[in-house]
């Protein structure tokens, strides 16, 4: 382990440093000063001459550009009028073609009317199915069958199982109360 070092280790180092110090000096040795590195300009910028000053002549777009140009403005007046469903029958491109042109030609598509309205007041069960499924269910569970026996029997989700128990008002044993059962 190094120690630290004392007071008078200090000072021994110290006045040896100041007598070569003097003798540095006594034999006519002289303190330069060097140049630092100052200050040094960055390279001066070419910067491209303005079109507004100058006579240049517009660089023609290549036919890429010029197609693509093309087909945004025709795009952009289908969105007009149009939703993105109807543009997309009426062009055949597809829906990612038409958002990114959308997207590129800063214009949106009108909206859907019938956007999320797909659901709406449409009945997906059928009533005769449901009918009998309750009669299943009814004497799955009078054999004592539990909720997941039922659903795995039947197969069908529980989600369905709760929606035809709450349309026909079928009531399944809590555990407590089966438990009670037993006990009695």
């Amino acid at each position: 382990m190094s120690e630290a070092p004392t007071q008078d280790q200090r000072a021994a180092v110290l006045t040896q440093l100041n007598a070569s110090i003097e003798s540095f000096f006594g034999n006519g040795g002289s303190v330069q000063t060097l140049p630092g590195a100052g200050y040094v300009p960055p390279r001066p910028r070419r910067e491209p001459e303005t079109r507004a000053g100058t006579n240049f002549i517009a660089e023609p777009i290549g036919k890429r550009e010029t197609a693509r140009q093309k087909r945004i403005a025709e795009i952009r007046e289908l969105a007009k009028t149009m939703t993105y469903k109807e543009a997309m029958a009426h062009t055949g491109h597809a829906q990612s073609t038409l958002v990114r042109a959308a997207k590129q030609g800063n214009f949106k598509f009108q909206r859907d009317p019938n956007y999320g309205m797909n659901n709406l007041g449409k009945k997906f069960s059928d009533p005769v199915e449901d009918r009998e499924k309750a009669e299943r269910i009814i004497a799955c569970r009078n054999v004592g069958m539990t909720r997941a026996d039922v659903v795995r029997t039947l197969e069908i989700s529980y989600k369905q199982l709760g929606r035809i128990l709450r349309d026909f008002g079928i009531d399944f044993p809590t555990t407590a109360e089966k438990r009670a059962k037993r006990r009695a």
